[in-house]
């Protein structure tokens, strides 16, 4: 028998998937269960793939608020075959121009969930001034101090770039957020580094009017916390409290409803921390999503709800198969991390270009 990596296997393993209702057999035998799914940015050149995307679920699955599934988890009763749901991380602007027209159109309700912080004009995500910081330098290199040590990043060419931006946010997301934010400030003192107070169109974030009207539309908006932190990378139950309930506050204040729905930073378990999943509970959030990658049956914690990724790159075919369930449980959470990481790189790249 040959091995499951062998190229022929994958392609007859393919023409039964989508030639010979494969793809309806998985649906069917997950028909029971919810997919939660994963977007951040809409940027114009996307557009002809989230189209086929939303035709698609339009076509194959139950669009649904978040809310009316977490109903369902909360009462255990029946959800419609297929159920699903999107959802939006950070609060980029361009999910109103671009994103939010094609989901309407297609009858598909999402959740946005907004850093507070990035909304009220006090920031911007951190680890778009990293970027922003080494696209746009004429350094060919950085040494930044990481603690006890420093770290020089290659900056002479495109592909070193990104790596070097992966690399510093893959180190930061590991350290004590104190050390972020010191490692932030050095980055700004850097001469021919310039990270301005305010973030580029292309970076810029939902405003609380525009929340306002979205919220009044089809759209759920949800909590990310207030600044982006890693949560288990916080000093103190104070800290917590702030990025938790404050931003949730802060966010039910400026768009007048309630917030009832959380997404963790980065979403991993090892980035979210018992703490943190207390903290959500008692500042009394319906659900919290996370970023481990799968279906959900209604009897998932609702503080710790699976989602699926769909980044612009991935190949359609391989789109459409995680829908129904494929890739999920065979990759899981580590799968999603370079899924999320090539989609950012190719993003990176894109821009610079």
């Amino acid at each position: 028998m040959g091995s499951v990596n062998n190229p022929l296997w994958k392609r007859t393993a393919r023409m039964v998937l989508h030639g010979m209702a494969g793809l309806a057999a998985c649906r069917f035998i997950n028909r029971q269960k919810f997919g939660v799914l994963i977007f951040h940015h809409f940027r114009e050149p996307d557009l002809p793939y989230l189209k086929a995307i939303c035709g698609h679920l339009a076509s194959r699955f139950e669009p649904m608020p978040l809310s009316a599934i977490v109903n369902s988890i909360e009462n255990q009763t029946a959800l419609p075959s297929n159920a699903i749901t999107v959802t939006v991380d950070d609060g980029y602007r361009d999910f109103l121009v671009h994103g939010h027209p094609i989901f309407h159109k297609y009858g598909i309700p999402t959740t946005v969930f907004v850093v507070a912080g990035f909304a009220d004009g006090r920031l911007w995500l951190w680890h778009d001034q990293i970027n922003h910081a080494l696209l746009n330098t004429s350094r060919k290199s950085i040494r930044l101090a990481l603690g006890h040590r420093s770290v020089e990043f290659d900056l002479s060419t495109d592909q070193s770039r990104a790596k070097a931006f992966y690399t510093l946010c893959e180190e930061l997301k590991a350290v004590p957020n104190d050390l972020r934010l010191n490692v932030l400030a050095q980055l700004g003192k850097i001469k021919d580094i310039e990270i301005p107070p305010e973030p580029p169109a292309n970076w810029a974030a939902l405003n609380w009017g525009e929340l306002r009207a979205l919220a009044s539309l089809d759209v759920e908006i949800g909590c990310h916390t207030d600044s982006h932190p890693i949560l288990s990378r916080l000093a103190n139950w104070r800290d917590l409290d702030r990025e938790i309930r404050g931003a949730k506050k802060l966010i039910e204040e400026k768009i007048g409803k309630p917030v009832r729905h959380f997404a963790y930073p980065n979403g991993r378990f090892i980035d979210i921390g018992p703490a943190a999943i207390r903290s959500v509970r008692e500042a009394g959030y319906r659900s919290a999503v996370t970023c481990d990658w799968g279906l959900n049956s209604l009897k998932v914690e609702q503080l710790q709800i699976r989602r699926i990724p769909l980044n612009f790159d991935t190949e359609f075919r391989y789109a459409v198969e995680s829908l129904a369930g494929l890739h999920l449980r065979i990759n899981g959470s580590a799968d999603f991390v370079r899924s999320c990481r090539k989609s950012k790189t190719d993003s990176c790249l894109h821009i610079h270009q």
